[in-house]
């Protein structure tokens, strides 16, 4: 089914954009061995944290420039997503460990019962890592959606001024940051749907949802990709609209002090 499933996409993609739907499906599956080699070298003892960023940068890499490839569109919003990662990585990090969060909570205990607690592997980092990646899709979506733009709104008036152009930016953003974060809402409450239930039936208080581990780290990671995805606006914004007033004027198209001359 799985294998159907993923047949139907790709010729999705290819009946959209034939060469880039290639390139699209093969970014995909990409990022699918990335994050795997990201669990591979977290369970055989390296830091999670650092792999985790690591992996994410890569993973946004190929997404951006596989698909896209080079441009000030791609350059700015890879820039944008870096810095976003590494100002919510400290955010993430003293959330965690003041939330307590890391770990199983008690609805997982039957699963887990049967499997060996003794793993060395610090819980609270890989906690971060779970958040850190999960916010990189949204982050990145959000980044390239404003860059892109941006760069259209200045092909189209190169008259604008830096002030204007990054206003412009912002503006973009707004448009995209409410269809961004109900979309993340319906995501959570989608996947979450069966634990809601549970904590229906089992006739749970509505303190004792909002202080269950396996919750309060659900909430935690949505807010946080909600988080990023607001504050890659500006810097997203902010670079791109730099990247495009320094760029060389093109030679063919000389500019009104030179025609007037």
């Amino acid at each position: 089914m799985n294998i159907i499933l993923a047949l139907i996409l790709f010729l999705l993609m290819l009946y959209i954009d034939k060469k880039r739907g290639i390139k699209l499906f093969a970014s995909l599956v990409l990022n699918y061995f990335i994050l795997m080699a990201i669990f591979c070298l977290i369970a055989i003892g390296l830091n999670a944290i650092v792999c985790s960023l690591i992996g994410c940068f890569v993973v946004s890499c190929v997404m951006l420039f596989m698909v896209n490839g080079e441009s000030i569109k791609t350059v700015s919003s890879i820039k944008s997503v870096t810095i976003v990662l590494l100002i919510l990585s400290v955010m993430i990090f003293l959330m965690t460990y003041l939330s307590r969060i890391a770990g199983f909570g008690y609805e997982s205990y039957e699963e887990i019962n049967m499997f060996s607690y003794d793993v060395k592997i610090d819980f609270t980092d890989i906690a971060i890592s779970m958040i850190l990646i999960s916010l990189i899709g949204a982050t990145v979506d959000s980044s390239i959606a404003i860059s892109s733009a941006l760069y259209e709104v200045h092909e189209n008036n190169k008259d604008l001024s830096k002030k204007e152009l990054f206003r412009s930016g912002i503006n973009i953003g707004k448009d995209i940051l409410c269809t961004t974060t109900n979309t993340l809402m319906f995501a959570f409450l989608g996947d979450f749907m069966t634990l809601l239930i549970w904590f229906y039936t089992c006739d749970y208080s509505f303190g004792q949802i909002v202080n269950a581990k396996t919750f309060a780290a659900e909430i935690i990671r949505i807010l946080f990709s909600a988080t990023g995805c607001i504050i890659v606006i500006p810097i997203t914004a902010l670079i791109t609209t730099n990247a495009l007033k320094k760029q060389k004027p093109d030679p063919e198209q000389p500019s009104e002090i030179q025609s007037e001359n």
